[in-house]
């Protein structure tokens, strides 16, 4: 049997060696979550997307012809419940922007600190703007991750840290979503020792002078870094949005690589926002939500296809063969037979009653599981006569999913901060960064609130309230912010009642 050093060396000599080319090829805890990943960013996507998926979240019915189908597709609308859970919960989660301190709460920020909060990511946007939208990501999907990367230069022209000041060196933060971290492996003490990347860029060809979209792979070790490139020949828009890899498509390494990992370690950093299942596995705090969504979206559609038959009633004809009766407007019907009975036929509508009644249920269901992450999973005050779900309300606290998950988000950026100075050759050696983040979110609600929302959901639902009094509790409780304009959010919402996405 081999010690763990004899493994561990096993683990870094496969990963010594960068190979000439490499494919997309992805691990299988990657092919255990894509399909919800897919699905997730399908439903961030919107309407257009939803549609350009296709069978895939709008099944064709039975018999239904390709005709009939498209013009069913083409009308299908996606209501987005978890769009707006995600942006909802999010912004509870930095109801106050996220900040940097030093960790002793005394020191001054330092220079290039105040670089990295003014500009996380070398593209303009500052660290609560980056960590809010790396949040957003992470908390729909359950996972994401924070690459801390840094530009390379000349050791042998650059060598004393004046000269590396001289030359503007300063490290930055990238967002890599879960579906572009195709594969990875840690050795015994869980360290990172190999990720493969896929990175997505815009470039301009000259000859042809267009602008083509690429893709190229990054493959980290503690010992080096290499980079490998080829064009994507065929990117859509939803394919662009659901992050689709094409998985053997080969790619060379390009020239100059690979080159030295001044780190000697892999910096980069898992988000955990969902309930982990292993190491890079997590199942997203919002998951059944998003398959209520997309149920919602295929039972709506059903729903509007029937009312389309049913709105026209059907001319029947019993005891004639009809031969020689002509129907259209402007024309009087005359039949010759003694028998004939011509009437019209229509719908009771109690089917039409029960796929409206099954859509207010979905409605109601998606506001409860947007609410729910918002309460805490301990059931230790539950009563003899309660139901779970009034002990779960019952025990709402600080604890809440959103809490939980806001808490794992600020100790993965505090561990991105240590990376940050560890570059800067400033990093204490036990991995404690000088410099911390902050974040103070409202992560819960009341008891009573809760369990009022719910009751005030579903009478707006079953018509018993007007949404404006809705607007005003949802005010009231601080659900929605302080400048929320009733009157134009009513305005809207009745200018947009057929369109649930709102564009």
């Amino acid at each position: 049997m081999k010690t763990v050093n004899e493994k561990e060396a096993e683990i870094k000599m496969a990963f010594e060696v960068m190979p000439k080319t490499i494919t997309a090829a992805v691990s299988p805890a990657y092919k255990r979550q894509v399909t919800e990943w897919q699905m997730i960013n399908a439903l961030l996507g919107g309407t257009g997307v939803m549609r350009a998926m296709g069978e895939l979240y709008l099944p064709r019915h039975e018999n239904e012809s390709q005709k009939n189908y498209a013009k069913r597709l083409q009308k299908a609308v996606l209501a987005p419940f978890f769009k707006r859970a995600v942006n909802f919960s999010t912004g509870k989660a930095f109801f106050k922007p996220i900040t940097i301190q030093a960790a002793d709460n005394k020191s001054e920020l330092s220079d290039k600190i105040i670089e990295l909060v003014n500009d996380a990511n070398k593209k303009g946007d500052s660290f609560a703007k980056f960590c809010n939208q790396a949040f957003k990501d992470a908390w729909a999907k359950g996972l994401g991750y924070i690459y801390v990367d840094a530009p390379s230069f000349d050791p042998n022209e650059v060598r004393t840290q004046a000269q590396v000041d001289a030359i503007g060196y300063r490290p930055y933060f990238v967002y890599i979503p879960a579906e572009d971290v195709l594969d990875i492996e840690i050795d015994e003490d869980g360290q990172i020792v190999y990720v493969k990347l896929l990175e997505r860029f815009s470039e301009f060809n000259q000859s042809l002078k267009v602008t083509e979209e690429k893709t190229r792979i990054r493959v980290v070790t503690p010992n080096e870094i290499a980079v490998y490139e080829r064009p994507m020949t065929a990117v859509t828009s939803a394919s662009r949005q659901v992050k689709q890899t094409p998985e053997f498509t080969e790619y060379a390494i390009m020239p100059n690589y690979p080159v030295a990992n001044k780190l000697n370690r892999v910096p980069l950093v898992p988000i955990y926002t969902g309930e982990k299942k292993a190491d890079f596995e997590c199942v997203s705090s919002l998951i059944d939500l998003a398959y209520t969504n997309v149920q919602y979206f295929q039972d709506e559609s059903t729903h509007e296809n029937a009312i389309q038959f049913a709105e026209f009633p059907l001319l029947i004809l019993t005891g004639s063969d009809g031969k020689e009766i002509t129907i259209g407007a402007n024309k009087m019907i005359a039949i010759k037979d003694n028998e004939a009975n011509l009437k019209y036929v229509e719908h009771s509508g109690k089917a039409l009653e029960a796929g409206r009644l099954n859509l207010e249920d979905l409605r109601v269901k998606a506001g409860y599981c947007g609410l729910k992450v918002l309460m805490s999973d301990n059931a230790n005050g539950k009563s003899a006569n309660s139901t779970a779900t009034e002990a779960e309300i019952e025990n709402i606290d600080a604890n809440s999913e959103l809490k939980v998950a806001s808490d794992n988000f600020v100790d993965s950026v505090n561990y991105a901060l240590w990376l940050y100075e560890l570059y800067l050759g400033t990093a204490q050696p036990n991995g404690q960064a000088n410099f911390v983040a902050k974040l103070d979110g409202l992560y819960s609600v009341s008891q009573s609130d809760v369990r009022e929302l719910a009751a005030l959901m579903e009478l707006k639902s079953a018509g018993e309230m007007r949404l404006e009094t809705l607007y005003k509790e949802f005010k009231r409780r601080g659900t929605v912010s302080d400048d929320f304009d009733i009157e134009s959010e009513v305005a809207f919402a009745e200018e947009n009642r057929n369109n649930p996405e709102g564009v």
